[in-house]
């Protein structure tokens, strides 16, 4: 009796086990499948929903070579880190971005790279056209970049159109902006059952446009240009591609001024203020398209000031941390410059030929050696204009928290779901570097933050990490 009884407590009735993993988040759900194999058996059932609302995850920072058997998220949610087991057909592949439930996924192996689809909740695999279906793959695989930084030196970025269904597989629509034989950026697209990639170019690029960004809303392709044309939002078009069709609609950016200027020269890290932007697209939670520019800082450092890679910084303020592990404020005011002006990324502007002290030091990018640390300043957001195809900025995000990373996996929820975050403001985790080619494979990191609309703050309450150059920080929304 003692043994029965026993074995009746081990194994609940099903509509108890049912009951409580409505109750549960996904995570919670993935441990009780290693529980024992009475749960094992109807813990990741679709037809039993889950907890109503979760944050998405943030994946960490991959293995070098990309070793790891496992994959590791951070989530918001339950303030734990989650271990997903991969497929042993996808191991050693890098993460690229991810898209409702879906991760995308590269393997590098030279012309037999491949890509596909993961839901690595679930387990089910997608793949992908191979990419030696792209001409100018072939020639990139035999480049010096390729084997420093591998397919992120072709493939830049991966829009992703799921079906309403997403166990169908008949629906998916995966959109890739990759490098072609002149360095300029063209448009792949493809069907899950498709065997090779649909190449269009875009534009002839008389006028020098590039492709900054792409996303998939309400069913049409979304693609960010980079042009003089300001803001200007182009009229639909069709591509199709075999039996198949995608609408695409153009957004030119909005130009953004790029400061020079140096703001601290007597610091040992000299700062430029907004020197640069990164440009992104968004769906809002109501479905509009909106264009994100997550404004930058310079910091530079000179000889003998420490290694760039050990600055942190706190709402802005620049602290190193030195040998005896005590962090000291850099206000400025300490140490003799009396030679900084001889720094050789920094140019003195005199044209009105005043006293020393109205000349005006700026930065050269295109000094040898130049690579600043960059360091995220703020955002600013734009929506598209009805009335007349424009960008207009917005200024309150209202009830929605966004989540912004290096690429397809970017996403807005309503903060009111979600008590563990505040309303009007994004969470932020990039891996952003002015030039790979000067920076080490490996590097520490503090881009990854809160930003406040309100007041225009950031805070970085997380730990600095260390990262590869080949990371790209991806926010996953986990789904069965």
């Amino acid at each position: 009796m003692v043994t029965n009884e026993y074995s009746c407590w081990q194994t609940p009735p099903l509509d108890i086990m049912e009951n409580i993993l409505q109750r549960v988040n996904l995570g919670d759900r993935i441990r009780l499948r290693n529980s024992c194999k009475y749960w094992k058996s109807i813990v990741m059932r679709r037809d039993i929903p889950g907890a109503p609302h979760e944050l998405p995850w943030l994946l960490l920072p991959q293995a070098p070579k990309c070793s790891n058997k496992c994959l590791s998220f951070a989530s918001l949610t339950e303030r734990k880190e989650v271990k997903l087991k991969l497929p042993k057909e996808v191991r050693g592949s890098w993460i690229y971005g991810s898209w409702k439930g879906w991760l995308i996924m590269v393997k590098e192996k030279g012309l037999q790279s491949t890509m596909c689809l993961l839901n690595p909740i679930s387990g089910a695999l997608h793949k992908l056209p191979p990419l030696r279906t792209i001409p100018s793959f072939k020639k990139i695989v035999k480049t010096r970049q390729w084997k420093r930084f591998g397919a992120s030196t072709f493939l830049w970025y991966v829009a992703l159109l799921t079906p309403h269904d997403l166990n169908s597989s008949g629906h998916f629509t995966v959109a890739i902006i990759f490098e072609d034989f002149k360095g300029q950026k063209t448009l792949g697209l493809c069907k899950l059952e498709d065997l090779t990639w649909s190449l269009f170019r875009v534009f002839d690029n008389k006028d020098r446009l590039e492709l900054v960004d792409i996303l998939f809303s309400r069913g049409i392709l979304y693609a960010l240009v980079d042009s003089q044309k300001d803001g200007l939002v182009a009229a639909t078009r069709v591509l199709n591609f075999a039996d198949h069709g995608v609408k695409l609609k153009l957004i030119h950016d909005k130009q953004e001024h790029k400061n020079v200027r140096i703001d601290d020269l007597n610091s040992d890290y000299p700062r430029v203020s907004n020197a640069n932007y990164r440009s992104m697209l968004l769906e809002s939670t109501s479905n509009e398209v909106l264009v994100i520019h997550q404004m930058v800082d310079y910091v530079l450092c000179r000889d003998g000031a420490g290694d760039i890679n050990d600055i942190e910084e706190d709402d802005g303020n620049i602290i190193v941390d030195n040998q005896e592990g005590v962090d000291q404020d850099n206000d400025g005011d300490e140490g003799n410059h009396e030679n900084d002006h001889e720094e050789s990324n920094l140019e003195a502007n005199n044209q009105d030929g005043g006293e020393i002290d109205d000349v005006e030091y700026v930065i050269d990018e295109d000094a040898p050696g130049f690579n600043p640390h960059v360091t995220t300043r703020s955002f600013r957001v734009y929506k598209i204009d009805p009335n007349n195809n424009n960008l207009l900025p917005v200024q309150n995000l209202g009830d929605q928290v966004f989540f912004l990373g290096d690429g397809a996996g970017s996403v807005s929820l309503p903060s009111g779901n979600f008590p563990e975050v505040k309303r009007n403001c994004i969470y932020f985790a990039t891996n952003y570097v002015w030039n790979e080619e000067l920076s080490p494979k490996t590097y520490r990191s503090r881009e990854i933050g809160i930003f406040y609309l309100d007041g225009e703050r950031i805070r970085r309450p997380f730990s600095s990490v260390k990262i590869l150059l080949s990371y790209r920080a991806t926010w996953f929304t986990p789904s069965l």
